[in-house]
């Protein structure tokens, strides 16, 4: 009987003593917080919950004669209206500047490029807050 009282009390310390630090934390967190507490619009806690600067692109075209033109279209999500979106080309391993427009109040874009470069050319676009996946568009004579 005595080893099951001496480990009742035991437990009981333990228990005790985890509420308290418990407690203690808790305690110390409340002091820690500000006196006033503000609140702030809808508006400005989905701005601050916003999804991080992507876009999307596809091309309205994926094989084309040399010359002629393709349409790059897509939509972005947290990137701001006006916004300037460039169409770039890789080239020997570098990504050249194509063609520029802005983004709408829709959060979309639409831009035409002319690709004299025969062969498999990779598109994507861009901005100074992020890049779109490449599309591929074969150019043929």
């Amino acid at each position: 009987m005595r080893v099951r009282s001496h480990f009742v009390r035991r437990t009981a310390a333990a228990v005790a003593g985890v509420a308290l630090a418990v407690t203690a934390a808790g305690a110390l967190q409340a002091s820690a917080a500000p006196d006033t507490i503000r609140t702030t619009s809808s508006t400005a806690v989905a701005r601050a919950v916003a999804a991080a600067p992507s876009i999307s692109v596809r091309a309205d075209k994926t094989r084309v004669k040399a010359g002629a033109k393709v349409t790059l279209t897509g939509t972005t999500t947290g990137i701001p209206t006006n916004t300037k979106v460039t169409v770039q080309d890789l080239q020997n391993g570098r990504w050249v500047n194509l063609a520029t427009t802005n983004v709408t109040r829709r959060a979309t874009y639409s831009v035409s490029v002319t690709s004299r470069r025969i062969g498999v050319n990779t598109l994507r676009v861009v901005t100074t807050r992020a890049a779109s996946g490449s599309v591929k568009v074969t150019v043929v004579k």
